[in-house]
């Protein structure tokens, strides 16, 4: 073989290496896709779906970063989720104007002409790659460098496109997927809600007793709302009164402003609403949303929300709701006002011996003869009585546990469900060495042995007489104030939700440390909420005074000085509720 021919056949031999080679290529590109494609459309998880687009060609070309973004109408793209960077840009939408709708890369593209460009050139990302369906652009998926320091060649991105195209119909069908989840999330939401109006509606129908219907109102806020602020304003005979509040000390809104809620028909929040004296002055005492209470179309009542537990804001599905439950129960109220006569009363009377005499046997015959402190409460029943319940529990030599509580409801029912509580704290009170710990054991004790319509709003912790500290849980309950020795007072709210509402909720606790001469007070809404003949309540203000006028009184005497001003201010006014009252004094 002359040099001429041993030249072509190594010629032809290079030719033939580097078609093979392309070939090899080929296939094993083929091979990945068909491996990424059984990947792709083996989920309906949107988030499944992205992650493969991502890692498989990250793995592969050793990307060191890469970013999906969702088509979410219009310009607008949403960072669904992303490999390589921070977290917290997921979510975070970016006007895409004027985008390519083939692969590019970021060099190809001019900042003046592309104004975004620079939000992506600061995560140092390299390649764009759209992913269409019959020229619908679905998302976009943006690479960063290759770690190995080569520039994207052109097979690559050729690559990096053939999944995007047969990524499309999986997106497609993992956007339908989560449009559905989403849609079938809210319909059971739908129920849900519906199933909580037919429950409370039941509880409503079933009672002419106003403060009944009150908390049952109240219990439906902070159940399904997780809201432990609000104010229930109504009017009856022409007179705007406050039904229920909670958290809401200081609300004093001026007679024009009540006139101007009064005349509102529809609920809204406060972020949504125009801005006028009437939204300024409930924006300045921290409410978040208005709804109205209807009867035969007229506003009889209103909800007044403050900021709930979670921090979220109200939908407009949720206003929808308690808009319902809200015009519910002004029926109810009406009802219950044109209704309540002295037969029922007389066909309760023989029950609530019943359970009077359970609420006696619960609480504490005696006090604990303490050289550091003092301990008392006093219980004064109303003729309905109430779900009120105290007590003081030793632990060993140096620890009390000291409780007060209020269960929802009346009768023999609360008065089970107080005995259930006393029971719980017992058991658990040498058992269990953290209060907090402690009060999550009850509530779920409460939750798993009532009805989802009973509830109990609870304070109490642990009085070590050596340290002379008090290490408290709240559960929803009216927050004591501890008296200090400058006569300065200060709220005890550490905690959580009210015992009952759910298991497995986490408790916080606090531990204060008490100084000669300082109390803690603790006592019932039948304290605050109690009512004269002008059909004006106690409060909590007026509260305050007594004990910073009166703060050198001893335990016993501040309960019952309390219970008698109470008393005082109803007058000829009958007692809607138990009064409780308990307090801890230290001597020296």
């Amino acid at each position: 073989m002359d040099d001429f021919e041993k030249r072509e056949h190594d010629k032809q031999a290079l030719i033939k290496g580097e078609v093979q080679d392309d070939v090899d290529r080929k296939l094993l590109e083929l091979s990945a896709l068909f491996e990424i494609s059984q990947l792709l459309n083996s989920s309906l998880n949107l988030t499944s779906i992205v992650d493969n687009i991502l890692l498989s060609p990250m793995g592969r070309m050793m990307i060191n970063k890469g970013i999906f973004l969702l088509h979410r109408g219009d310009d607008q793209y949403e960072i669904f989720t992303l490999k390589g960077l921070a977290r917290d840009l997921i979510g975070k939408k970016i006007a895409l104007s004027e985008l390519p709708l083939k692969p590019f890369l970021i060099e190809e593209l001019k900042d003046s002409q592309y104004p975004w460009l620079s939000f992506f050139t600061q995560f140092d990302i390299k390649l764009f790659v759209p992913i269409m369906l019959r020229n619908d652009v679905l998302g976009l998926v943006a690479f960063g460098k290759k770690l190995i320091g080569k520039n994207y060649i052109e097979s690559e991105i050729e690559f990096l496109s053939s999944i995007a195209n047969i990524a499309a119909t999986s997106i497609q069908n993992g956007i339908v997927f989560e449009e559905l989840r989403s849609v079938n999330a809210r319909l059971d939401k739908k129920i849900q809600e519906l199933n909580t109006l037919f429950d409370i509606g039941k509880e409503l129908n079933a009672t002419l007793e106003s403060g009944k219907i009150a908390r049952l109102l109240s219990y439906g806020l902070m159940g399904e709302m997780m809201l432990n602020k609000f104010v229930i304003f109504v009017r009856r005979h022409d007179t705007v009164q406050t039904l229920e509040k909670r958290s809401f000390p200081n609300m004093d809104i001026g007679e024009t402003s009540l006139e101007l809620l009064f005349k509102i028909t529809q609920p809204y929040t406060l972020e949504d609403a125009e801005t006028n004296k009437l939204n300024s002055e409930l924006s300045g005492h921290d409410v978040m949303a208005v709804v109205p209470m209807l009867s035969q179309d007229r506003t009889k009542g209103i909800l007044l929300l403050g900021q709930r537990i979670s921090k979220k804001t109200y939908t407009k599905e949720e206003l929808d709701f308690l808009y319902t439950l809200g015009n519910q129960a002004m029926i109810s109220l009406e009802n219950a006002w044109l209704f309540e006569d002295s037969l029922e009363r007389k066909r309760l009377e023989e029950e609530l011996l019943v359970a009077r005499n359970i609420q006696i046997g619960l609480l504490p015959e005696f006090f604990p003869d303490l050289e550091t402190f003092e301990v008392y409460g006093v219980n004064i029943s109303s003729k309905q009585v109430g779900g009120d319940y105290f007590d003081v529990i030793k632990v060993d030599a140096e620890n009390y546990i000291v409780a007060i509580a209020d269960v929802s409801g009346k009768g023999i029912p609360a008065s089970l469900l107080m005995s259930n509580v006393q029971a719980s704290l017992l058991a658990l009170s040498t058992e269990v060495k953290a209060f907090d710990q402690l009060v999550a054991k009850v509530n779920n004790i409460i939750h798993a042995n009532t009805t989802s319509d009973k509830f109990i709003t609870f304070f109490g912790g642990i009085l070590n007489i050596k340290d002379r500290t008090f290490t408290y849980v709240n559960a929803g309950h009216n927050p004591p104030y501890w008296v200090k020795a400058d006569r300065s007072l200060q709220t005890l709210d550490k905690g959580g939700l009210l015992l009952g509402l759910m298991p497995d909720v986490p408790y916080e606790f606090e531990t204060i440390r008490l100084q000669p001469n300082e109390k803690i007070v603790m006592f019932t809404d039948g304290v605050t909420e109690a009512m004269n003949e002008k059909e004006e309540q106690f409060e909590e203000p007026r509260l305050e005074k007594l004990l910073q006028t009166h703060s050198g009184l001893s335990a016993k005497e501040c309960t019952e000085f309390i219970a008698q001003a109470v008393k005082d201010f109803e007058g000829n006014a009958p007692q809607s509720d138990d009064i409780t009252v308990v307090v801890i004094k230290t001597l020296k």
